[in-house]
């Protein structure tokens, strides 16, 4: 009789502890889920900042970079090279690549090829511009040069002399423009194909200056440039100020 109640009661106290146990344990394991879910809610947030910081450096390097490009090509280009003075966009000619050859016989009017030094490197429909005695000719590549020839478009419409200088003429556009989703976007342009220098951004302000520090709108009277970039999101502005060459 003892035994059995003996028995029983161990049983009973079992139980008991078992029961304490799985609760304790799934308690354990609510908490232990609980500081998971925290701490990956924690990961994501440190990733996502992470990702943002380094979208902002890299948008900062692409910037840097491209406004040095824009003062390197503008400062080539020099007074009197722009055509365009818009507040959102620029153009201007200017010898990117810095092909110059000489004529080394005299081309009569009529012909469609020009003699020169070296044609090699210049590609076709590209404007060129031969100049001799203060006067200039504004010409375009029919083929890629060769050797000692450039061919033209058009047959000339007058005599070009020996000793003649011909350079390349490019056709640069910074300009903004948004795109499909309506983001904002500042491009280059050389000779009609685009590429995009910097993306998302709020905005692109071109302003010009004469040598008296006034602003015009002139392209003739420019003397001095200023390209202002806002970046989206981020507060951060900047300003380039490009001297134009004489």
């Amino acid at each position: 009789m003892g035994t059995g109640r003996h028995t029983r009661g161990r049983h009973h106290r079992i139980r008991t502890e078992t029961g304490t146990s799985l609760t304790e344990l799934m308690l354990a394991m609510a908490a232990g889920l609980f500081v998971l879910g925290a701490t990956l809610q924690a990961l994501s947030y440190f990733q996502q900042q992470f990702m943002r910081q380094q979208r902002e450096v890299a948008q900062q390097q692409d910037l840097r970079l491209g406004l040095e490009v824009l003062e390197q090509e503008l400062r080539l280009a020099g007074s009197g090279s722009l055509t365009t003075t818009a507040s959102d966009s620029l153009e201007f000619s200017a010898n990117l690549q810095g092909l110059s050859t000489m004529v080394t016989a005299a081309a009569a009017i009529g012909q469609t090829a020009l003699s020169v030094e070296d044609g090699r490197g210049w590609d076709d429909r590209k404007t060129i511009v031969a100049c001799w005695a203060e006067r200039c000719e504004t010409l375009a590549l029919a083929r890629d040069g060769q050797r000692s020839l450039l061919t033209l478009m058009q047959p000339l419409t007058g005599a070009i002399p020996s000793g003649a200088s011909v350079s390349i003429v490019n056709r640069v556009r910074y300009y903004s423009r948004r795109d499909n989703q309506n983001v904002l976007r500042l491009l280059r342009q050389v000779d009609g194909g685009a590429s995009v220098l910097v993306g998302d951004i709020r905005e692109v302000r071109f302003s010009y200056w004469d040598e008296n520090g006034q602003a015009v709108t002139q392209p003739a009277l420019v003397k001095l440039v200023v390209v202002e970039v806002m970046i989206s999101d981020q507060g951060i502005r900047a300003v380039r100020e490009i001297s134009l060459r004489t």
